[in-house]
């Protein structure tokens, strides 16, 4: 079994609460909701009473796009599940009087006027429809295991666009509104059409989904470059005059296990640039949040030797979190456990998105969700836009360059002296420059935005933090040997759980150590303005 997002069982399985793990639930109705609905499966197993039962939608939606969001890089995985975690709450802006759109911080532009159908089970149906329509246009590759998923616990979609609503021009909201109400404002039609506002929003969001941006007219490539950022130095060994080798990033070479070799190309340098924000973080952040410069040797060599070092001192626990947090997707789930079972465990009264008898309410639970990938994505911004300026090499390309000179550090299966030209780090480098660290930003994103959410809805923000159990041999990189028995991260509270991901990237071999200092002061508060965020998108009186 390798270490992979779990099939969101863990999600709720509310330790705090119950001291025991609680399987996943999904959808269902009851008596009082919308007759439209009623023929859902009932045989599934249920939340705690005191959990929104449309939570396990969520769970289950997660589970079954996480194979192929996985396969993106990362600023395109936090950017997908921004978008997924938006249109989420953009149903139930939808079926709401007050409430704002995620994406535009205003009254979205299509709302359902009867206010008889403003149901939380509602708000889930336009949230699964919507889920299955924008991976029709964006993740296609997603798109069977989604709907299989939906279809398996009960709650079916149609895994297209409505051909009315796919024939109205780009944020044509006349159009929008017209297909819509001739098609009753049901959840299905509405699903769509939060899915398509969402596409249209992000076709021109900086990121360059459809490979346009730069002029380009017929094949067209996805999310590629266009500022025209070209490496400074060549991988095969033709540099411009006057850059120094030494400092530059230079592309890895990578193969597919099948006998194909490339060289990396940066993934999206564009974005720091273009993309547009997430949260409320000010335009002007994007010039005047600059990095640090760095304390490295020219030649690096020094900090070399560290990076040999400290991989020589890796253990089954350092080993599995680095494997752990370079899933940002797992580091996602794990916080929102901990997060349920701290709403319950406190017995938790809210005042802004409450639901009669229940705790944490579905409506609550996507507010919390939407800040947390905004703030993801912001931060993802802000580290590339520095990775661009400084443009520094890798710990893997200044080791490699030592050549035939032997080194004593990590391998896999064991610590072995062998030639520099052969290391490689813990995990995958990355296709990115070193400085600053990504992961790093994001962690003290989500620092920020935890303890500031918590401090907002009136709790104390400390809270442990556990991930799902690694079993014995489970390692993606060392599998069969590491853990040498089961293993539990479980750390105290959100701040040490983002030190710890931090500093696993300093023990993997992928940064310098100045690179996550660096990035920790470059992200510091963006996760308040993601708390901002979120609150703005409740009614005035609410907020």
């Amino acid at each position: 079994m390798k270490i992979s997002i779990p099939s969101f069982n863990a999600l709720l399985a509310l330790t705090a609460l119950t001291g025991n793990v609680c399987d996943a639930a999904f959808l269902r109705p009851t008596a009082d909701e919308n007759a439209e609905h009623s023929n859902f499966n009932r045989n599934l197993q249920t939340l705690p009473p005191s959990v929104a039962q449309q939570i396990g939608i969520i769970g289950a939606s997660i589970a079954a796009l996480d194979p192929a969001l996985a396969i993106y890089e990362t600023p395109i995985q936090a950017r997908f599940t921004n978008y997924y975690t938006s249109m989420w709450w953009n149903c139930i802006a939808i079926y709401s009087s007050d409430f704002k759109d995620s994406l535009t911080g205003a009254r979205p532009a299509i709302v359902v006027q009867d206010e008889n159908l403003y149901l939380t089970q509602n708000r889930a149906l336009c949230a699964t429809q919507a889920t299955a329509t924008y991976t029709f246009l964006s993740v296609p590759g997603a798109l069977e295991a989604y709907t299989n998923t939906m279809s398996a616990i009960g709650v079916p979609v149609v895994d297209g666009i409505d051909a009315d609503l796919a024939a109205c021009a780009a944020k044509d909201t006349a159009c929008y509104q017209s297909v819509a109400a001739a098609k009753g404002f049901t959840t299905e039609i509405m699903g769509m059409v939060v899915a398509k506002q969402t596409y249209d929003y992000a076709i021109n969001d900086g990121f360059n989904e459809l490979g346009t941006d730069d002029g380009c007219v017929v094949n067209c490539r996805p999310f590629r470059d266009s500022t025209g950022y070209t490496p400074k130095v060549s991988p095969y060994g033709k540099s411009p005059k006057g850059i120094k080798f030494a400092e530059a990033w230079k592309p890895l070479l990578e193969d597919n296990g099948s006998g194909f070799f490339y060289y990396q190309q940066h993934v999206t340098p564009h974005i720091g640039e273009k993309a547009k924000f997430a949260t409320a973080m000010p335009e002007e952040d994007r010039t005047t949040r600059v990095a640090r410069a760095p304390t490295y040797s020219g030649s690096r060599q020094a900090e070399a030797i560290e990076v040999i070092a400290n991989m020589a001192e890796l253990d089954d626990v350092k080993k599995i979190q680095v494997e752990v947090f370079d899933n940002k997707l797992l580091v996602a789930i794990a916080v929102l456990n901990s997060f349920v079972g701290k709403l319950l465990s406190n017995g938790y009264q809210d005042t802004e998105l409450s639901q009669p008898g229940i705790v944490l309410s579905y409506e609550r639970f996507i507010h919390f969700v939407n800040g947390f990938t905004a703030t993801e994505r912001d931060t993802v911004i802000i580290a590339w836009k520095e990775k661009v300026n400084y443009d520094l090499i890798r710990p893997t390309s200044v080791i490699k360059d030592l050549g035939d000179q032997l080194i004593t550090t990590w391998a896999p299966g064991g610590i072995q002296t062998f030639p520099a030209k052969d290391f490689e780090a813990y995990k995958r480098v990355m296709p990115h420059s070193e400085y600053v660290s990504g992961s790093a930003c994001i962690f003290e994103g989500i620092k920020d935005y935890v303890t500031g959410y918590m401090t907002m809805i009136g709790l104390d923000p400390t809270f442990p933090v556990a991930f799902d159990p690694i079993p014995a041999g489970s390692s993606n990189v060392e599998p069969g040997l590491v853990p040498a028995s089961e293993l539990t991260l479980v750390y105290p509270d959100i701040e040490t759980m983002a030190e710890a991901g931090s500093q696993s990237r300093l023990d993997g071999g992928m940064h310098f150590g100045d690179s996550v200092p660096a990035a920790l002061e470059l992200c510091a508060g963006i996760g308040t303005f993601g708390v901002d965020h979120v609150a703005n998108l409740l009614a005035e009186s609410a907020a």
